[in-house]
């Protein structure tokens, strides 16, 4: 949205940019305050049974789990304090001081005016309601939806008992394209309309910055290494997985060789389609994925399979009552004006089943308290 340098160099083909809903038009050339445009971040890591570690996807438009991650370390630590307290585990707390401290540091505030901070959540009936009502109880922030805040000129406010109150920094839990119904998604009505043109003057930062979603193309991981070498001068501290983007034409012809050993997944975070391993398709279900390849090639990536490492679970139902599940791990990094903070720990999610290759909570996974434990003093 800004000087496009990595599109003008040959880093980023422009057709992976522009050719996806994800990227908003209307957000093209402003400038959010601070130049913040990631206030915080999430990434999917695995591991490989030799000990390898690998990104597997960024999180980078309302990225969650953080709120799940919180509350199963308030309740593992009372369930074991001595345990928590001999291993010296890492805190938490302090990455959501850091979240509070980086986000009232943007705020566009005028004279003696104190941050407002609200978390912007679409409603009950949202997937992940709990965490947005749990993050905000915890930091302190109303929770609002699109219909308690309002736009009058260039300002947004909450509608209060008492009146309108300025809003000066807006912690969204809200896909980009609903967030504002007059410039963006226009059947939205989980939006504020006008919200747009506040932050376009500045009055009032989003976090992150609308817009921000489709950095969570999974077709950008096989650029990242280029870019890591133009941008910072140093190869990637942690590789990527091995991603062709199928709008190469060499590409789409290295993933039809190679179709067994991949795992194909939509190149868009707006699209709808569940990862499709290549070695489970045979007759027609492979020829039709194959079709439907060739005819949208740059709607498609895929990426190398990765057989995640295991870990021991607890099972109530079953008579060993520990049990081998494939565990991944997302780890997150909210911005503070020192630089970013990585929260010591993570929100580590466990499959359904040992040979279940897709880890999601959505269909029935579970979650572990990942520790962090230090030498030093334990943070407060």
């Amino acid at each position: 949205y800004g000087e496009q340098r990595l599109l003008a160099e040959g880093l980023l083909p422009p057709a992976l940019v522009y050719g996806q809903h994800g990227y908003l038009w209307p957000c093209h050339g402003m400038r959010p305050p601070g130049d913040v445009w990631l206030h915080h971040y999430a990434v999917d890591l695995a591991r490989s049974p030799d000990g390898q570690w690998w990104a597997i996807a960024d999180r980078t438009q309302a990225p969650s789990g953080a709120g799940y991650a919180l509350e199963n370390r308030l309740i593992v630590s009372h369930v074991f304090p001595e345990m928590f307290r001999d291993l010296r585990v890492e805190h938490l707390a302090g990455f959501f001081g850091d979240q509070q401290a980086g986000l009232a540091a943007l705020a566009p505030v005028e004279g003696d005016e104190q941050p407002h901070i609200v978390l912007l959540t679409p409603g009950p009936y949202n997937e992940t309601y709990f965490e947005h009502a749990y993050l905000a109880r915890y930091l302190g922030y109303p929770l609002v939806e699109g219909q308690d805040l309002t736009v009058r000129g260039d300002t947004l406010y909450l509608k209060t008992l008492r009146g309108l109150k300025r809003v000066h920094v807006v912690l969204r839990r809200q896909d980009d394209d609903f967030c504002d119904p007059l410039e963006l998604r226009g059947d939205s009505a989980l939006g504020i309309p006008g919200l747009l043109n506040v932050a376009r003057a500045g009055r009032v930062a989003i976090a992150n910055a609308l817009g921000s979603g489709l950095l969570g193309s999974g077709a950008l991981m096989g650029f990242l290494p280029a870019i890591s070498e133009r941008l910072l001068g140093e190869p990637l501290a942690m590789p990527s997985v091995a991603t062709w983007w199928c709008g190469e034409k060499p590409a789409l012809e290295y993933v039809r060789e190679h179709f067994d050993e991949l795992v194909i997944k939509p190149a868009y975070p707006t699209q709808r389609m569940d990862p499709v391993f290549g070695n489970e398709l045979t007759g027609e279900a492979r020829a039709e994925m194959l079709r439907r390849m060739e005819a949208r090639p740059h709607a498609y990536v895929a990426q190398e399979m990765v057989n995640l490492s295991q870990a021991p679970t607890w099972s109530r139902a079953h008579e060993r009552r520990l049990l081998a599940r494939p565990v991944g791990l997302r780890a997150y990094a909210v911005w503070t004006p020192d630089g970013y903070s990585v929260m010591p720990g993570g929100l580590a999610r466990v499959a359904t089943g040992a040979n279940t290759r897709i880890i999601s909570m959505q269909r029935g996974g579970a979650s572990k308290d990942a520790w962090v434990l230090t030498d030093g003093p334990v943070s407060d």
